[in-house]
């Protein structure tokens, strides 16, 4: 007699949104539109005053580089050009290097040409707008009449990614530099340490009923799924993991006693560029191949638990080798929950951390090429345009072996789960994919899916949950705002009666009386109030 086969799954898995990171200072896909929208107007306002528009509080040297970049990649006077890159540091080959890569003047041209209401501009139109045409290998005129050629259009996309990356660069430089910001973030460091916390304990109960090798006891109660390009979740639950892995603190579980310790999974084999390390050789994070060997009977050196943490869109500190094809994960030089070099190297100097590792990187360097990574496989340098993200597009080209099989398995992890929980992420209406997978799942489960939203109502946003009747009446006393526009989508697609919404956001959400709750992280995670720990 055969038995059923059900491989165990996260029972929750985490949306985590633009929305989640706002209140760290990091741009929203609304707010990129907003600031390539102002650096785009040339005919209204002169170069510096668009700059200190944007970035009223970025310091002037990460400005007037900014500036001299964007003047590089405009069609401007030699002299202006010669200026430029003079302040960048930039020889002649490099600067040709770059102005072939990359198009500001193209980039104005096609943002004009997208839809603007009450002067906003939607970041996902000027990538179908650029998308639609690369993929049909036809230009189109600008508004002034002007053709733009197919092969001008790719090195506009290719600016308008480097920008959304620059922006999420320089955000997360002013985090560090201001004392209220790095004070939330200190908050959010907590809310990892906790979660930590949450998954030895939950290690501790699970040892007692299954085999140290059984999904059951290994794989964390939470995936997540960062729907988001920067890595600050990411690397908070690194710092969180490592903190509880290396201390006195650490648990050890079964005959002989051994350390349980907690890693993460990619859902590929990535190589990450070792932290802290002379070379810029690979570290390998744990995946369950790893992680049925080390937990097995006979291998007496730890008991490992792991969570699945999915970048479905690519993330800014991925970078493709253009010569061997495979991923190499930056994440800076130092293991510091602040570390000031998390996000990879820029084009810009002042927004690199210039450290090389190699002569290979030390010659780059001296070339100009302060973006250079160096490839962990083969040692080939990897530079800015090769980072690996999925952008808001409707046109979806090809990805790249390593973001299809993370879609594949986040994909099953969806389908598995009992509670979707929606942080910071509105799931718009016109992402079908996700749209389409939220909606089969409801069709395959047996019983209904739990969701929980945690939008952002400012003021008039509660500190509490509301559920059915309770939150359809919340909702129509706060009509037409993103909040209830969200919720309204997963109720469409789930019904009332399984959606819950919070509407005081992050961190709010997780934070009692100025620091990090364990009952109102348990409350958020597993959709109950009657917490047995203590706040």
């Amino acid at each position: 007699m055969k038995n059923s086969y059900e491989p165990y799954w996260p029972e929750n898995v985490i949306f985590w949104g633009s929305g989640a990171t706002a209140p760290l200072g990091m741009q929203t896909t609304f707010k990129i539109g907003e600031t390539l929208f102002c650096l785009s107007k040339d005919h209204e306002m002169s170069l510096d005053e668009r700059l200190n528009r944007v970035f009223p509080t970025v310091n002037d040297t990460i400005k007037k580089q900014f500036g001299a970049l964007l003047a590089l990649l405009s069609n401007r006077e030699d002299s202006e050009r010669q200026k430029a890159a003079d302040l960048l540091g930039f020889s002649a080959a490099r600067v040709s290097e770059i102005r072939n890569l990359y198009d500001w003047d193209t980039l104005k041209l096609v943002i004009k040409r997208c839809p603007q209401e009450n002067g906003q501009l939607q970041l996902q139109d000027v990538y179908n707008l650029l998308d639609m045409h690369i993929q049909s290998g036809n230009g189109f005129y600008g508004m002034d009449q002007t053709f733009i050629r197919p092969e001008k259009l790719i090195m506009a996309r290719r600016t308008l990614d480097m920008l959304v990356i620059t922006f999420h660069k320089i955000g997360y430089q002013q985090l560090l530099s201001d004392a209220e910001k790095k004070k939330v973030y200190s908050q959010y460091y907590e809310f990892a340490k906790i979660l930590t916390e949450f998954m030895i304990e939950e290690g501790l109960m699970k040892e007692k009923e299954f085999l140290y090798s059984d999904r059951n006891f290994y794989l964390f109660s939470y995936a997540v799924v960062s729907m988001n390009w920067d890595p600050l979740l990411l690397w908070l639950i690194f710092n969180a993991h490592k903190e509880m892995n290396e201390s006195e603190m650490k648990p050890y579980i079964g005959i002989p006693p051994q350390p349980m310790r907690l890693f993460n999974d990619f859902a590929h084999f990535m190589a990450v560029r070792k932290i802290e390390s002379d070379t810029p050789g690979p570290w390998f994070p744990m995946n369950e191949t790893a992680v049925q060997r080390l937990n097995d009977p006979d291998h007496n050196s730890r008991r490992v638990r792991i969570g699945k943490f999915y970048f479905p869109h690519g993330s800014h500190g991925f970078r493709q080798c253009p010569n061997c094809g495979k991923l190499t994960f930056y994440l800076g030089n130092q293991w510091k929950v602040d570390s000031d070099d998390l996000f990879p190297p820029l084009l810009l100097p002042s927004l690199s951390p210039r450290k090389p590792r190699s002569v290979e990187e030390q010659r780059a360097l001296e070339e100009g090429k302060y973006d250079a990574v160096q490839c962990t496989h083969c040692g080939s340098i990897t530079e800015l345009h090769h980072t690996s993200i999925v952008m808001q597009t409707n046109f979806k080209n090809g990805y790249p072996p390593f973001i299809e099989e993370i879609q594949r398995d986040m994909k099953v992890a969806i389908e598995k789960a009992e509670h979707l929980i929606f942080a910071g992420y509105s799931l718009p209406s016109d992402d079908f994919i996700y749209r389409s997978i939220f909606t089969a799942k409801r069709n395959i489960k047996e019983r209904g899916t739990k969701c929980s939203i945690i939008g952002y109502l400012g003021e008039e946003g509660k500190d509490e949950w509301f559920e059915g009747d309770a939150l359809e009446e919340f909702m129509r006393q706060h009509p037409d705002t993103s909040f209830t526009n969200t919720c309204q989508r997963i109720i469409d697609i789930f019904g009332k009666e399984n959606v819950r919404g919070y509407s005081a956001g992050f961190p709010q959400v997780f934070i009692k009386n100025g620091r990090a709750s364990r009952r109102k992280i348990k409350e958020m995670l597993w959709w109950s109030s009657n917490s047995e720990y203590s706040s």
